[in-house]
């Protein structure tokens, strides 16, 4: 009776090592080949009117610097009724939720003013 197990493992050895052995070889990585280069880029010539460009460029460089201004003079404004307001305070008197809302505003505007000084 031993011996019929004997065989079995035997044989059920050789495939499971077969089996291993099949999938290492599997897992062998493939030789991989150059990549194609890419398209070329294109050849044609810039287009030789850029004096609208400057002209479109310089209104917008103008128009973001109106709105920086502006945004400035409000956050300059918003500021001073800000100062003036926590001036009257008494310092036991809680802060009211009108200068909660009104810092938050300076705050907005001071991140519009953070973004148009980046453009």
């Amino acid at each position: 009776m031993n011996e019929p197990r004997r065989q079995f493992l035997c044989y059920a050895g050789a495939i499971l090592s077969g089996a291993i052995c099949g999938i290492r070889l599997q897992a062998q990585p493939q030789s991989r080949k150059m990549p194609s280069p890419p398209d070329p880029a294109q050849t044609e010539p810039p287009p030789a009117d850029h004096s609208n460009d400057r002209i479109s460029q310089r209104a917008v460089l103008q128009q973001h610097g109106k709105q920086f201004r502006d945004s400035l003079a409000s956050l300059a404004e918003r500021v001073s009724q800000l100062k003036e307001e926590v001036e009257e305070l008494h310092s036991a008197e809680i802060f009211s939720v009108k200068i909660y809302k009104q810092t938050s505003e300076i705050e907005r505007l001071a991140k519009q003013l953070k973004s148009l000084a980046r453009n």
